[in-house]
């Protein structure tokens, strides 16, 4: 962009927040950080200090899970903090604090009409997501004049994020979730006279090999039989390989893709009208749960290269979602079926190059698009501990170390 001033502001989503093990509406409330969302922080420091240019300053949310990345990270650098209640969260106000199951039970069709039109609903007494949007575009109308020019470090949280990626985008506020930063991630953005830039988007800040050496830190998950494992992520991530060798390590029966098995055998999706397409993910889901019951009656466990979410998030991705009622019963479904396992390991995107094998889409956007979607609906459905988020490794080795590291079989199993 040429310009005489370029301002660059850099993200900084804080680490995870202890929910006791259950999935919570928090935005104000202000919860402590988890003991790996403490590591997240002391890595985002690490980060910023050794790739980073160094910043004018630091501007954070007053909550303390942001202060907590925020207050090292400024006097790493030997910069002012400036803390600023503007850059909280959404506040979830009645709902805050509160399980999201319990909330389901409590409002029912409530929290239902919420997640359907997220931009517009706002939690009673709290903020929409429009009014968050309009909250931040305050803030950033009150400083842009301040930092206009300079470089900035900006530690805040997600829902803020997504604003300001809208609004330095142009993107409408409806696709914010497309935007999906996850906790200690770095987002950079070049605002110009001539418009906005991101170059960075999300980027992660943990080192894989320290989370790797760090594996005995890990509260592991201890079977007494067979593992029930579903790998999780779009095309390229590299599920299928380290499913096959986690299920010969384990010695249980490895699933495979359905679909990749139908399109490697001839079938031509673009012949399928839209009402065949929408059968052929039906056809798809049914078919896992059948095998994936058949390899619990004769193993007692398997390792399936997909999880029941990933039908889901398929089902969203190519908007099968008129019939509200179908729709329901597919979501439904899904997540009864995820319940059976005993963890879902979802593969990093973007960290292994993706080939042209014929078979799957080679456009990293569109698998872009497939992984935002299904990261929502694991963190939603699969509570944190059976939730596996995989850091950016890239040897299968260390793929398979930090998997088996998290889901402890003994050998006799």
């Amino acid at each position: 962009m040429v310009s005489p001033e370029v301002t660059s502001l850099h993200f900084f989503r804080h680490g995870k927040v202890d929910v006791g093990g259950r999935r919570r509406a928090y935005g104000h409330t202000d919860l402590p950080l988890s003991r790996s969302g403490k590591r997240t922080n002391e890595e985002a420091v690490r980060f910023a200090e050794s790739r980073l240019p160094a910043p004018v300053g630091v501007l954070s949310s007053d909550l303390s899970r942001c202060r907590a990345l925020a207050e090292p990270l400024a006097k790493a650098l030997g910069v002012p903090l400036e803390l600023d209640s503007q850059l909280r969260e959404q506040f979830m106000g009645e709902w805050e604090n509160e399980a999201w199951e319990d909330l389901q039970h409590r409002y029912g069709r409530r929290i239902n009409q919420y997640w359907s039109d997220y931009l517009h609903t706002a939690p009673d007494g709290g903020e929409s997501f429009a009014d968050l949007a309009e909250r931040v575009a305050a803030w950033w109308d009150r400083k842009e004049a301040m930092l206009r020019g300079q470089r900035w470090f900006v530690v805040t949280h997600v829902g803020v994020i997504r604003a300001l990626s809208c609004q330095f985008l142009g993107v409408p506020l409806g696709d914010a979730l497309r935007f999906a930063p996850t906790h200690g991630s770095h987002t950079n953005f070049l605002l110009a006279e001539a418009g906005a830039t991101c170059p960075v988007l999300g980027e992660r800040t943990d080192s894989g090999v320290s989370a790797l050496r760090r594996s005995d830190e890990v509260s592991a998950k201890r079977l007494d039989r067979p593992p029930r494992i579903a790998l999780s992520g779009s095309a390229g991530t590299g599920k299928t390989t380290l499913a096959r060798a986690l299920a010969a390590h384990w010695g249980v029966p490895y699933l495979d893709e359905g679909m990749r098995r139908r399109l490697e055998g001839g079938l031509d999706l673009h012949s399928l009208s839209p009402e065949g397409f929408r059968a052929l993910n039906l056809e798809l889901r049914d078919e896992q749960a059948m095998r994936e019951r058949a390899a619990l009656r004769s193993h007692g466990g398997f390792v399936s290269d997909r999880s029941a979410l990933d039908y889901a998030a398929f089902w969203l991705v190519y908007r099968f979602v008129d019939d509200e009622e179908v729709t329901e019963q597919v979501m439904q479904a899904a997540a009864e079926q995820a319940a059976g396992y005993d963890a879902v390991v979802l593969l990093p995107w973007g960290v292994l190059p993706l080939h042209d094998d014929g078979v799957r889409s080679t456009n990293r956007w569109r698998q872009r698009h497939f992984q935002a979607t299904v990261e929502g609906l694991l963190r939603r459905e699969v509570e944190p501990g059976r939730l596996l988020e995989m850091p950016a490794l890239r040897n299968l080795e260390d793929r398979i170390d930090w998997t088996l590291a998290r889901v402890r079989v003994p050998q006799s199993a």
